[in-house]
């Protein structure tokens, strides 16, 4: 099965503009994730969970599912929730990670 989603979301508030986006493509199980910014990333297709990007700054990224959150730096693998992180670059708001069950 081959997934590929793409979404771009801008927030406007009294004080200005920020945008948030994502992209991520699934084939056999695994899921190639792009974000840059928060976002909540839909795998209840895929895996039946839902993974938040709460903040990519410091050189790690923090992801939360099922109300376990984690931090990784780029290289680390490791689990959150019931899901499977492995972290292959980070850059600023920026990070790039595949993810499976």
């Amino acid at each position: 099965m081959r997934r590929l989603m793409v979404m771009a979301v801008l927030c406007v508030t009294l004080v200005g503009c920020a945008a948030s986006q994502y992209k991520f493509v699934c084939n056999d199980g695994t899921c190639e994730v792009e974000t840059s910014g928060p976002a909540t990333l839909d795998f209840e297709r895929e895996f039946g969970e839902t993974l938040e990007v709460v903040e990519t700054a410091d050189d790690r990224v923090t992801l939360e599912a099922e109300s376990d959150r984690k931090s990784f730096k780029m290289g680390e693998s490791g689990t959150v929730g019931p899901l499977k992180v492995t972290v292959t670059n980070i850059k600023g708001e920026l990070a790039v990670f595949s993810v499976k069950e």
